[in-house]
């Protein structure tokens, strides 16, 4: 049987934005939305957390670079990065992401227009006075929270997009969408990335500077 890979990507898209919303979603106090339970305010960072959710390496480096603010433990960071290379995720779970002008982008419309038509998501969008758009809600239906509260110990395979949201979560769920495009682009491979030019990996670079911070070989 041939395997469809693009209805494969598709589903993994879907699910992948949709949990990035649900999981970093805030509690929503919208009266004109009394359906709602959630909201995510920024398309800017459902970006950059689905850019750390498609490369574990990336997300690898920036838990070392927590170590040097001190509030993090040293032994967790180490154990979530050696497990993150001993299931090789850097190369099973990347995902590649085109660089563009602001950082690590792909449309995700076509998914939201999903998730809309399904009834998990509902959407808005303010403008400026010149149109263009200046704030992008994206809120989480109680239907859908329903369904989460019932399938979440279900979900097999996707339990590992479930865990890896709370990982991020942990270390930075209170960071905003500014602030993790700041982080990525203070990585130089990252930055260098040319326009529309899909943003390398980072292996070796993490592998050098966890063995300089434990004396460790990944």
């Amino acid at each position: 049987m041939d395997i469809d890979y693009g209805k494969i990507r598709l589903y993994k898209d879907r699910i992948r934005i949709f949990f990035i919303i649900y999981f970093f979603g805030e509690e929503c106090q919208d009266s004109s939305r009394p359906n709602c339970c959630k909201v995510l305010q920024s398309e800017v960072k459902i970006q950059k957390i689905d850019f750390l959710l498609r490369n574990p390496d990336y997300l690898a480096y920036e838990l070392l670079e927590l170590i040097k603010t001190g509030t993090v433990s040293k032994t967790e960071i180490r154990d979530v990065i050696k497990k993150i290379f001993v299931d090789n995720e850097p190369e099973v779970r990347r995902l590649e992401m085109e660089k563009f002008f602001f950082g690590a982008y792909e449309d995700i419309d076509h998914v939201i227009a999903f998730l809309i038509s399904c009834g998990f998501i509902e959407y808005s969008s303010e403008r400026d006075t010149s149109l263009r758009v200046i704030k992008k809600s994206y809120y989480v239906t109680d239907e859908a929270d329903e369904k989460m509260a019932e399938n979440l110990k279900s979900l097999g395979l996707s339990n590992w997009y479930v865990n890896r949201c709370g990982l991020i979560k942990k270390y930075f769920g209170d960071y905003s969408g500014s602030n993790l495009k700041a982080l990525q682009y203070q990585i130089e491979e990252y930055r260098n990335t040319s326009y529309k030019e899909y943003i390398t990996d980072i292996q070796e670079l993490v592998k050098k500077q966890f063995f300089k911070e434990f004396g460790e070989s990944l």
